[in-house]
């Protein structure tokens, strides 16, 4: 198969424009999990094609508005994450539920604002929906409903996010390479051998099980470590019985730029791939392992959790360090490159991606 994508997509600006406005901003974006969002004013924030996002717990419901103050434009909630009031730092404008002014200091120095103008000043919102515990966000009102997004993998997303126990790592870094390149990278196992040989490749994933819904993809593979054998025999015990129990290895691409996996049902990874420019990428890896009602930790399993931080830090980092000379290379070559039956999700993925941009989708 060639190669969808010719290689200026990878560093042009105009390209990296046109998927703000053609792509990121037309569909569901990951914003985070229901546990970032427990008590009253917890919020995370976030930048869906460059626009300012805040997510927040308002009251009991999960809302979003753009992160921009009303009166002089500051931005509101400047830390990752964290919990407070939607209280602008700059002047100390207040937000109710609703994103409308609801305190402004030295309120009898402006003119008397009435309902009507008050409700003008509005914080734009955009709309929240759910999959289970994972919270997506839309910049655009007639987004299709989540669920369609998902299609045929909106029920297992929803099962593994419910099952989901600790967050035991979360890693994020940025990676010199367009987003695309790291998106490609995980979705085929070509790589596996030279690049992850002394790490995933000795879990020996193989196979060519891929299943295809829309824009999103999977691939099933077996392992070489079976849940009821050696060591891991007393993990897979500790965790069982456990919702969502499956053989070996999934991974999902929730397109464009969520990826999700599970070992066994035993230990899960959220990556999150979001485009800062053309050449720079901020990746995100969340590490959890199954839901257990078993107390204590025994020695063993915290000694699996720190082995599987460790693991999946050395892979990511196996994976960005040939990601950032794929973006070298790709700068210096009029080709568009060849995919083998291995890479059919890589395919799949630069399809739906040039629909979006060609306003096929």
């Amino acid at each position: 198969m060639n190669s969808n994508i010719p290689a200026f997509h990878y560093f042009d600006n105009e390209i990296f424009s046109q998927e703000s406005d053609k792509l990121f901003k037309r569909i569901w974006h990951f914003a985070g999990f229901k546990s970032d969002f427990l008590n009253d004013n917890d919020f995370v924030t976030l930048k869906i094609a460059n626009t300012p996002i805040v997510v927040q717990n308002v009251r009991g419901n999960v809302k979003s508005f753009l992160n921009v103050c009303s009166h002089r434009f500051s931005i509101i909630q400047q830390d990752k994450s964290g919990n407070r009031p939607m209280v602008c730092p700059y002047h100390g404008w207040a937000y109710d539920k609703d994103g409308i002014p609801s305190g402004i200091p030295k309120k009898p120095l402006f003119k008397k604002f009435t309902k009507d103008e008050l409700c003008e000043m509005k914080l734009k919102e955009f709309k929240v929906s759910f999959c289970g515990d994972l919270c997506f966000v839309s910049l655009i009102d007639d987004v299709e409903p989540l669920q369609d997004f998902l299609g045929v993998f909106y029920e297992e997303l929803e099962t593994m996010s419910l099952s989901l126990g600790n967050r035991i790592d979360v890693n994020s870094m940025e990676i010199e390479a367009n987003w695309k390149v790291i998106v490609e990278n995980t979705l085929e196992s070509y790589h596996v051998g030279l690049i992850h040989s002394e790490t995933l490749a000795k879990l020996e994933p193989s196979g060519l099980d891929f299943c295809f819904d829309k824009s999103n993809s999977s691939w099933t593979s077996n392992l070489n470590i079976a849940k009821d054998k050696g060591g891991y025999k007393k993990i897979d015990k500790y965790f069982s019985p456990r919702e969502y129990d499956i053989e070996g290895y999934k991974h999902i691409l929730v397109f464009p730029n969520l990826l999700v996996s599970s070992t066994h049902g035993v230990s899960f990874n959220y990556s999150l791939v979001e485009p800062i420019n053309p050449d720079v990428t901020k990746f995100t890896s969340y590490v959890f392992t199954a839901a257990t009602d078993s107390i204590p930790t025994p020695i063993i399993i915290k000694a699996f959790e720190e082995s599987l931080i460790n693991f999946n830090r050395q892979v990511f980092e196996e994976d960005k360090a040939v990601c950032q000379l794929v973006q070298q290379g790709a700068k210096h070559t009029h080709l568009s490159g060849k995919l083998s039956d291995e890479e059919e999700r890589v395919h799949h993925f630069q399809k739906t991606y040039l629909g979006y941009l060609n306003n096929e989708s």
